[in-house]
């Protein structure tokens, strides 16, 4: 090979020279960079820090981005996908999910906090020197000569040329050359490992129904289209149905089961896993069900029968889940009217009025039962009122120092405020001398006396009475003038 890297050798140490300093970085810290993160997981690491790089001034390390965000920096077709990636640094201990609710409740959202330093269970390397007494093998290469031959790199043949020519002059002459080693017999080489591997024909069958697409997927990452995984799974599948059988049944499932969908979007990261999995036995116990259908080409009762209990159990825990959120939801709404008002469990404004005015009737109750009593004086219905009041109040302290809701209390003062009224109203059925009718008690109190209207007294623009009927004396209109009047000669300057 010629050219400027003819003298490339694969287990030379490289050079690495930082050229200049960026304008705008991110801290990523070197153990997540040595965990062995996947390249997603470790982008999306970098994209969260470079929000706490943005707002580190708050001293607070979240960061809040879209999922449609991350998912787009990744290179994602969904952002449903970022869930992956995110659990993987959840799991390594780099990152730290909670989740909340906005928008009163009805949509999700992610706050990510991150996490610089290595948690105190991660045993990996922490450092570049952790990370290479760990490997000695590839340990950095020192700097040595590297340097100075990189400053003066026209200088290094000349020298070398130079140490050369002094070693010729040293040398001896022919007459004292060292004699030539004797001949020795050539040993015979032992055959390389890693060879081509003469398959037999039924595998050959089997491997050569894989899709292409799939076979070339399987050269990229595993540098052959029958690694020596696939291989073992085929010649294992063979032990229990014909060639002719495995082709059918990789040529279905890589429709029926997804396969092709899932390498068409990019998301079939590991081929040789797939075709591996394309060919092992289904879920079924019975050995001679081929994807839901029998020998007999019927389909499998022990198929039926667990899709069935799939369907039973899918069921139930769609239920289970449907009702544990309608119990979740239910605790957030007002226990008095139980409708979602915003309040997250507590006491709506109207429920809590409704239960207030619920009191204030029965205070009123009270108070007007007492003044139908015989012999009644004007200060018992108020006395009555004040004593319905008081129980109330009593009641609810009493369920406050007992631990009760804000329900419970408004429960209580509303029951203690309707038995004082249920109990004057026993009383004064009590006092009334028998054969005489229970007067009832007024449902609202009576109307106020309407005043016969008289003619206002005011005047019109031009001296003429105004005697528009009224019952206070002066009309609107009379009024706002009278009142306009005083204010002009309250403004004017004295004289």
């Amino acid at each position: 090979m010629s050219g400027e890297f003819e003298d490339f050798d694969e287990g030379q140490a490289d050079e690495l020279v930082g050229e200049d300093w960026p304008t705008f970085f991110t801290m990523v810290p070197v153990w997540l960079l040595l965990a062995g993160c996947s390249a997603q997981a470790y982008r999306m690491y970098a994209f969260l820090a470079e929000h706490i790089s943005q707002v580190r001034t708050s001293n607070q390390p979240i960061a809040c981005p879209k999922q449609i965000a991350i998912a787009r920096v990744l290179g994602l077709s969904s952002d449903r996908k970022v869930a992956r990636y995110r659990e993987e640094l959840v799991a390594l201990g780099a990152l730290r999910v909670e989740k909340y609710r906005y928008a009163n409740g009805m949509r999700t959202g992610y706050r990510y906090f991150i996490r610089f330093n290595a948690p105190t269970a991660f045993d990996g390397p922490r450092s570049l020197s952790e990370f290479y007494n760990a490997n000695p093998d590839v340990r950095s290469a020192k700097a040595d000569g590297r340097t100075r031959a990189a400053k003066s790199p026209d200088q290094a043949p000349a020298a070398v040329e130079a140490s050369r020519a002094v070693a010729a002059q040293s040398a001896p002459g022919p007459a004292a050359a060292s004699p030539k080693p004797a001949a020795t017999k050539p040993k015979k080489s032992a055959p390389k490992k890693g060879g081509p591997v003469t398959l037999p024909p039924q595998v050959l069958q089997v491997l050569a129904a894989f899709p292409p697409a799939l076979r070339e997927a399987m050269k990229e990452t595993a540098h052959t289209d029958s690694p020596k995984t696939l291989v073992n799974a085929v010649t294992k599948a063979l032990q229990g149905r014909t060639a002719e059988q495995l082709v059918d049944r990789v040529s279905r499932r890589w429709w029926l089961h997804g396969y092709e969908a899932k390498f068409e979007a990019g998301e079939l990261l590991r081929p040789v896993g797939a075709a591996v999995a394309m060919l092992r036995h289904g879920e079924c116990p019975d050995q001679q069900c081929e994807d839901g259908r029998g020998a007999d080409g019927e389909p499998c009762r022990l198929c039926v029968e667990r899709g069935k209990d799939y369907k039973a159990d899918w069921a139930a825990a769609r239920r289970a889940q449907k009702e544990a959120a309608e119990a979740a939801a239910r605790s957030r709404f007002c226990p008095g009217c139980e409708r979602d008002r915003g309040t997250e469990g507590a006491l709506c404004v109207d429920c809590t009025g409704s239960f207030e005015r619920s009191v204030l009737a029965a205070a009123d109750r009270a108070a007007a039962e007492a003044a139908l009593e015989p012999g009644a004086l004007p200060e018992h219905a108020e006395q009555a009122r004040d004593r319905a009041l008081g129980a109330a109040r009593e009641a609810a302290e009493e369920a406050r120092l007992r631990g009760g809701s804000d329900l419970g209390r408004l429960l209580a003062a509303q029951g203690a405020a309707d038995g004082v009224a249920r109990q004057i109203h026993r009383r004064r059925l009590e006092m009334l001398p028998a054969g005489q009718d229970l007067m009832p008690i007024p449902a609202q109190a009576p109307a106020p006396e309407q005043l016969e209207p008289v003619p206002c007294q005011g005047q019109r623009l031009d001296g003429s009475p105004c005697l528009r009927p009224t019952d206070e004396g002066l009309c609107g209109r009379c009024r706002a003038a009278q009142r306009d009047q005083a204010r002009a000669q309250e403004l004017a300057p004295a004289q």
